[in-house]
């Protein structure tokens, strides 16, 4: 009895975990989308390894972020290292690059406003294109 309560327990938590696999849908400069409420944001890394993050409407405009806040924590092998975020006409760009070490997390903490809760997303940075949907593996939108 105690084993088809295991059984059935475990089956229910990977039923729990599929539901909640995340979707990543890529951004129209390439990278990975994140639902930043109320609008929908970027993480972008741009060719000199800077993390840029682009706010867009509704229709995917490229939009004034407003009071939005944004905060980037990389976290490679050497130690988490804090990126300052410079604030752009569409949203915010990183000070410095990214460090070396990949594949490694990237933590995007996004709020509404300075006050407001924080919402974070949790990138695992691969900058390695994908053969098939040729994104860069981050941003991959292929099913495996």
């Amino acid at each position: 009895m105690k084993i088809k309560r295991i059984i059935l327990a475990v089956a229910a938590l990977c039923a729990a975990v599929s539901l909640h696999a995340e979707t990543i849908v890529a951004g129209p400069k390439g990278g990975r989308l994140l639902d930043a409420e109320p609008l929908k944001a970027e993480f972008f890394v741009t060719a000199d390894r800077k993390v840029e993050v682009t706010f867009y409407d509704a229709a995917l405009k490229p939009t004034d972020p407003g009071a939005q806040t944004v905060t980037v924590i990389a976290e490679p092998a050497s130690g988490k290292a804090k990126l300052e975020m410079e604030k752009t006409a569409t949203g915010f760009i990183s000070k410095t690059a990214l460090p070396a070490g990949e594949p490694y997390r990237v933590v995007v903490q996004a709020r509404a406003s300075a006050d407001a809760k924080p919402k974070n997303f949790r990138v695992d940075l691969n900058l390695a294109n994908c053969g098939g949907c040729n994104k860069a593996e981050y941003a991959c939108v292929c099913d495996d």
